[in-house]
């Protein structure tokens, strides 16, 4: 048989020797770092106070009036 015996785990072990930042692996980036948090950030800016947990009883809604 042919070829380096290295496995799959060969890429994953070497990975900053082969990672290059292309089209695809940018918008991977951005959208990791900056709009998955910044959606989590506006919701809660959103929604700070709007939701109650304590006290509630079955049936009654979470959401303040």
């Amino acid at each position: 048989m042919a070829g380096d015996h290295h496995g799959p785990s060969h890429m994953r072990e070497n990975y900053e020797r082969h990672f290059r930042w292309t089209p695809k692996t940018t918008r991977h980036a951005v959208g990791l770092l900056v709009v998955v948090p910044g959606i989590l950030f506006w919701a809660a800016y959103r929604f700070e106070g709007a939701i109650n947990f304590e006290a509630k009883k079955r049936g009654e809604s979470i959401w303040e009036k």
